[in-house]
């Protein structure tokens, strides 16, 4: 399974770079709530991680685009058991070498679900 199977299997719309934003829409099934009726936090994790990385990762000529999150920071503030949330993930500073990006996750009625930020690493360039 390679990272588009991945994004597929959980129903990732990912909208794309918007007004220097990447975005990411989920409408919210069964399958993505934990045991009791609500959003699991790791899909809240997989949508940030995803928009904040992809924030990073779409500043960069596409043969620079190798890299990982090195650190991530998560803080759930609303849960939510239906409809359509909306993940953005914006970089805030990069290096040669790093990534800081921050990301917040919303519900229809524009409420904040959660918000993180991460240091995203790019992979050195095996090729110099």
């Amino acid at each position: 399974m390679n990272v588009n199977d991945f994004n597929a299997e959980i129903a990732l719309d990912l909208r794309g770079l918007i007004d220097a934003q990447y975005v990411i829409d989920l409408e919210i099934e069964p399958r993505h709530h934990n045991f009791m009726g609500f959003v699991h936090g790791g899909v809240l994790c997989t949508l940030l991680d995803t928009a904040m990385a992809r924030s990073f990762f779409y500043a960069l000529p596409a043969e620079k685009r190798t890299g990982v999150t090195l650190e991530m920071k998560v803080n759930f503030l609303k849960a939510v058991r239906v409809g359509r949330i909306t993940a953005y993930g914006k970089l805030v500073n990069s290096t040669k070498q790093t990534g800081y990006v921050e990301g917040y996750v919303e519900n229809e009625e524009g409420q904040l679900l959660a918000k993180a930020s991460a240091t995203i690493m790019l992979f050195e360039d095996r090729n110099s």
